[in-house]
């Protein structure tokens, strides 16, 4: 549109000059140099044209596949997003169907817990009144028997804790020969403190023994006591066996003392025998 207007002014241009008379050679020169310039510049636009055209063309193409490209991204994420909600449903089925699953197994289990329970307390009651009743009937047995059960264990009781005191007695000497054994000859020191530990120990044993039988002699008293009525003599046999075996009891006491003393003195010999080996080494 530039180009014509232009155009049509040189026109006008080379008409007025005609009828001025004037030479139009100089203005056809630059009119058709102007031409030229314009032909030119018109070819060169045109390549411009096409080159964006072209290039416009290529951005399309680029634009239309990058639009099927986001497309088919879209597509396949949607795809992934519904199978994943798809496996999400499916997974929170099976957990509310392990859940439900779970909870009425738990409510079995607590039923059978309370059945359990009330079992139990039913066979701990009918233990406690069998035992009651086991109770009172060996205290029934014991008083329609009479005291000589009572006095005849408290007898043998007696028996008992004589030959314990015997042994205790035979083993005190035993180590007391021992220790005079070692003391001249400081030779097995090991073994005959081991031999003192071990008879300290069955010293030990052996009073728990006689406690043991001291209480069940007079747990028997204690029952014998409230079975007896009007047999003085038995409950004075009682007494004199229950004295004697706290007299055994005594000497018992006593013998473990000396056998603790004994240890000791063991032990003082063994760590003199130790020094001893030192200075004889140095």
């Amino acid at each position: 549109e530039v180009n014509a207007t232009l155009m049509q002014a040189k026109i006008e241009a080379i008409r007025q000059m005609q009828r001025e008379g004037r030479d139009l050679a100089p203005l056809l020169a630059s009119t058709i140099q102007n031409n030229d310039d314009l032909k030119e510049t018109l070819d060169k636009t045109k390549k411009e044209i096409d080159d964006l055209k072209s290039e416009n063309e290529g951005l399309g193409t680029t634009l239309q596949k990058k639009e099927q490209e986001l497309k088919g991204l879209k597509d396949d994420e949607l795809e992934r997003l519904k199978n994943e909600r798809h496996d999400h449903d499916k997974k929170e089925a099976e957990r509310k169907a392990l859940e439900d699953k779970l909870a009425d197994k738990q409510e079995h289990l607590d039923g059978a817990l309370r059945y359990i329970n009330e079992k139990e307390a039913e066979r701990k009651e009918k233990e406690a009144e069998q035992k009651k009743l086991k109770e009172e009937k060996q205290i029934s047995d014991a008083s329609r028997q009479g005291l000589r059960r009572d006095l005849d264990a408290s007898r043998e009781a007696k028996k008992q804790v004589e030959k314990d005191l015997a042994n205790l007695t035979a083993e005190f000497d035993k180590v007391k020969e021992e220790k005079q054994i070692s003391d001249a000859s400081r030779q097995g020191l090991r073994r005959d403190l081991d031999a003192s530990r071990e008879a300290k120990k069955q010293v030990e044993k052996d009073l728990a023994n006689l406690t043991a039988e001291l209480d069940k002699v007079k747990e028997e008293k204690q029952i014998s006591d409230a079975s007896r009525q009007g047999l003085r003599r038995d409950l004075d046999a009682s007494r004199e066996a229950k004295k004697q075996v706290e007299k055994a009891l005594e000497e018992a006491n006593s013998k473990l003392a000396a056998l603790e003393k004994l240890n000791k003195e063991l032990e003082e010999s063994k760590k003199l025998t130790e020094k001893e080996k030192a200075e004889l080494q140095a």
